[in-house]
This record gives structure tokens, sequence and C-alpha cells, in this order.
């Protein structure tokens, strides 16, 4: 619940507690109990239902926050010893792990050689809020997750687009992410869990990655979601960048109860293990290279078609509008001879599709 909300629910708790008090009070004057629970119910039903349903609704509040609060200390409380020994500041304005809301907690990292800055946000389900709880039973299933982000240096090793995914939400995640989709195909490894799978843009970056980190992955395979190493965004963009986009690694995980919290070890140990391995070991072929540099303007040019469509389509809806209202200031004789000229355009038009059909 809000705290804009919180305080007037209090308030409206007290005021209507002391309304029955008082309503109460004066019925004792002339008669001093209720004779059943049913008329006790007939007399006081609406207030009753009231308070339940605030009574609840701050319960579930309480309750759920509480409880994922103990959920993100304890997933982070893991992963610290790590970020620890790995990076200069962990943290922002004194804070290790900052709260965004009752459901919602930031990580920020930064302070290490090859890497700008690390991103992390454990999203949980709803707890705290009834409303969206019982809503989340009508919808698909809210997961508690991790996802760590990290920033690399430019230029330190060779572009590609690389993940491994679960196999069951392999095809959902490839269609979900642009430079999954747009970059990669799927291929199977024996190195790793038979319920993993690779999406790669080539086998010499598999060659490269893999090594560092399937042993890891392996470990905690049941709780990832997904682990990316792409030098292309994630999501579509809308207009051709003007720069390279910058490198990154995603870590994607599933968060289980905080009494099992240190299975998710391994799966932070893969992505530190990038940080140095990525630099020293991602580095294809000439070949590949060429191959990669031809996939990401191929990519550009069909960015480029679409922007150019929608700048035409958008003048065109402008073109419509200011026709639109330079209509509206003629006179209704005026528009009556326009109306019937764009009549005869359209009547042309559909004679010489007749013509052409024929």
């Amino acid at each position: 619940m809000p705290r804009s909300l919180f305080v007037p629910s209090v308030m409206a708790s007290v005021a209507i507690l002391a309304s029955v008090v008082d309503a109460a009070s004066v019925e004792n004057a002339f008669e001093p109990y209720f004779e059943s629970f049913e008329e006790l119910w007939e007399t006081w039903s609406r207030e009753i239902m009231y308070l339940s349903a605030i009574f609840l609704i701050l319960c579930t509040h309480f309750v759920g926050k509480r409880h994922n609060e103990i959920l993100a200390k304890t997933t982070m409380a893991v992963m610290l010893p790590l970020f620890r020994a790995n990076f200069a500041r962990v943290g922002d304005n004194g804070a290790e792990l900052a709260i965004d809301a009752p459901h919602e907690y930031i990580i920020y990292l930064t302070g290490r050689r090859h890497v700008a800055t690390v991103h992390g946000l454990i999203k949980m389900k709803p707890r705290q809020d009834l409303i969206r709880t019982l809503l989340t039973f009508f919808q698909a299933p809210v997961q508690d997750t991790c996802t760590l982000n990290v920033t690399m240096n430019p230029d330190e090793y060779s572009d590609g687009v690389f993940a491994v995914v679960p196999k069951l939400s392999g095809t959902q995640l490839r269609s979900k992410f642009y430079d999954l989709n747009t970059f990669t195909k799927a291929s199977n490894q024996n190195t790793l869990d038979d319920s993993l799978i690779t999406l790669t843009e080539s086998s010499e970056l598999t060659d490269a990655i893999l090594p560092l980190v399937s042993e890891r992955l392996n470990k905690a395979a049941k709780w990832l979601d997904y682990f990316v190493v792409s030098d292309q965004p994630m999501y579509k963009p809308e207009t051709l960048a003007s720069q390279p986009y910058a490198k990154r690694i995603s870590l994607s995980f599933r968060m289980p109860s905080h009494k099992n919290a240190r299975e998710i070890v391994p799966l932070v140990e893969a992505l530190i293990a990038c940080l140095d391995g990525l630099p020293q070991e991602c580095h294809v072929s000439t070949v590949i290279k060429s191959k990669i540099s031809k996939a990401r303007e191929e990519a550009e040019r069909e960015l480029s078609k679409k922007a150019q469509a929608e700048r035409a389509r958008e003048l065109e809806e402008k073109r419509t509008r200011e026709k639109r209202e330079a209509e509206k200031s003629l006179s209704p004789d005026a528009q009556r001879k326009l109306a019937a000229k764009e009549e005869k355009k359209a009547l042309k038009k559909r004679q010489k599709t007749v013509v052409k059909r024929g």
C-alpha cells in the first residue's frame, strides 16, 4: 500500500470504530446487550465488513512487505561477498541495497577493471498489495527474480551475441529480445545441463565464452532465466544509434526461498568469471569479425527502412490534418465543390483499377 494511502486508511478505521463505540453507548442506555449474533450482525454488518476489509489490507501490507524485505536482503547477503571482493563500490548513498518499492530493490556496483557499471534489480511478487495479489491468480504467474546488467568497457573483446537459456523458455526469450531474435541461432552443447541451450551468433563465440560459465551455470540451472553476452540492445531501437551500442552481460535468475538462497551463488560466479574472462578469451577470427560486422550493417539497413517508412507515414498524416483544417475554413459552397472534385478523382481511380484488372 502506498504511504499516501496508509494514513487515511488508519484514520478511516479509527473513525468507524469510534462511531461504533458511540452508537453502542447510546444503544446501551436502552438495551444493555445483544440477544444474539444475528442481531449484532443485522445492526452493525456494514461497519464490521468495513473494519474487516481495512484490517485485511493492513495485515497484507505489513506481512507482504516484510516477506519481500527478508527475501531481498537474504539474496543480497549471499551475493555480497562476491560483490565486495570484485568491486570497489557496492551500493549508492550509503545503502548496499536500495529500496525502490516494497517489492523492488536496486543494486548498484562500480569500480572494477573492464567494467563501467553494474545495475541490478530484485523484483518480487507484490505481496504487500492485496488487490494485485488477488489479480495474480487470474494472470500469468509472477516470479521473484533478480537481474544484473553489466555495462562493459568498449573495444576490449570481440563483438557478438551469445546466450545460455532454458530449453523450455528459449523460444519465448528469443522472440522477446531484439538481439537474440536478430542475430542468434539455437545450438545444443554437450558441456551444458540437459535443461539448457545456447543461442549464439558464431561457434567461435561459443567456444570462447562457454568454458568460462558452463560449469557454474550447470550447478544452478534450475534457477536460470537467461545469461546473455551482447553488443546489441536488448529491445529493438526506434532509431539508428549515432555511436556503437554498449557491450553488456546480463544475468537473470529466479530467486529461491531465503532458506535456499545460496543455491544462486554459482550463477553470480559465472557472471564474475566473464568480467576478466571476456577481455582475455573472447577474440574471434577476422572472417567471423567480418560476418558479424555485415550482420550489423544489414540490421541497420532494416531499421533505416522502417524509420523512413514511419517518417513518410507521419508526414502523410500531417498533410492530411492540414488539408482538413484548410477545408473547414472554406465556405459551404466551396466545400461542396471540393467534395465533388474529390469524388470525381476517386471515381477515375476506381475505373483505372477495374481496367487494369480486366
